[in-house]
């Protein structure tokens, strides 16, 4: 069975969002040209075009694949450490998982601000593969592991290098500052979505709050309107307020249709998800 061309990104902490940035969302495909932030690693990323993205809930793992079959496949470790560090502990190579390990094939290079080397996978003669590393100005390096059936791998020498050039460092968000969720500020102006299933492309419930304060809705079911008749279903319109938690009370959203009974809606976030009327649900820019 052939691989498919992976990006993994590995991150030791729970990935959010800041202000004008988009969360990386468990359980949320990701299309090509959608980016998100990890604000506390201070690392931007994009979708490249004919790329897509998901990210497991509650899993440090957000792998991306190609709209073709190859056999390559790449990983990203974000650690806060030096190239020196890096460098040293590439020269004693290390394992990928259970029974499986790396280890240099020859010396390591720099040039500019990346250093790179190439590895092979002992007992496994059809594998090769490079590593790419880059460090930010705010002490949090990015490691770009790409690797793959040698036949496969000569199509990519001399071209991974803006795999990792193209990913911004940003200024690390401390977890304090990213524990209070300010649902009015985050969710004004924006797109929520649910799908039908998890890892489905296929929306079946999607919420338009405009920056005027009025909303569209199209639900293909009750979907995030549960418990609720069908008659909320199809395209509504009408006005919204936002509310944050407070004095115990839940965050909500609360739609005035227009000729429809309002709905008060109850918002939960949950680790790096996201729920509205006991939903998951994901949004970003329109």
């Amino acid at each position: 069975m052939r691989l498919r061309y992976y990006f993994t990104f590995l991150f030791f902490i729970n990935l959010t969002f800041s202000i004008a940035q988009e969360r990386l969302q468990g359980g949320r495909p990701y299309l090509a040209g959608e980016s998100f932030l990890a604000p506390t690693v201070g690392m931007k990323v994009r979708i490249p075009e004919n790329w897509k993205g998901f990210y497991p809930h509650n899993s440090e793992i957000f792998s991306m694949a190609n709209d073709t079959s190859v056999d390559v496949r790449c990983m990203y470790f974000a650690n806060q450490t030096s190239l020196k560090k890096l460098a040293s502990n590439w020269k004693k190579g290390f394992p990928l998982g259970q029974g499986l390990s790396i280890e240099l094939d020859g010396g390591i290079s720099k040039s500019g601000d990346i250093m790179t080397a190439k590895i092979n996978v002992p007992g496994n003669e059809l594998v090769e593969g490079t590593l790419l590393s880059r460090c930010g100005p705010y002490g949090y390096c990015l490691t770009a592991m790409v690797f793959g059936q040698k036949v496969e791998m000569k199509n990519y020498q001399g071209k991974l290098e803006p795999i990792i050039s193209k990913i911004e460092f940003v200024k690390p968000i401390p977890r304090s500052e990213l524990d209070v969720f300010d649902w009015q500020k985050e969710l004004t102006g924006k797109y929520l979505f649910a799908y039908d299933r998890e890892k489905s492309s296929k929306k079946e419930g999607q919420i338009w709050l405009n920056l005027d304060g009025t909303f569209k809705s199209k639900m293909k079911s009750t979907g995030m309107f549960k418990e609720q008749t069908g008659k909320y279903k199809g395209t509504k319109k009408g006005s919204y307020f936002i509310y944050n938690e407070k004095s115990g009370e839940p965050a909500k959203l609360v739609l005035l249709f227009s000729k429809l009974p309002e709905l008060t809606l109850p918002l939960e976030k949950k680790q790096d998800q996201f729920y509205i009327n006991g939903q998951v649900f994901y949004f970003s820019y329109p």
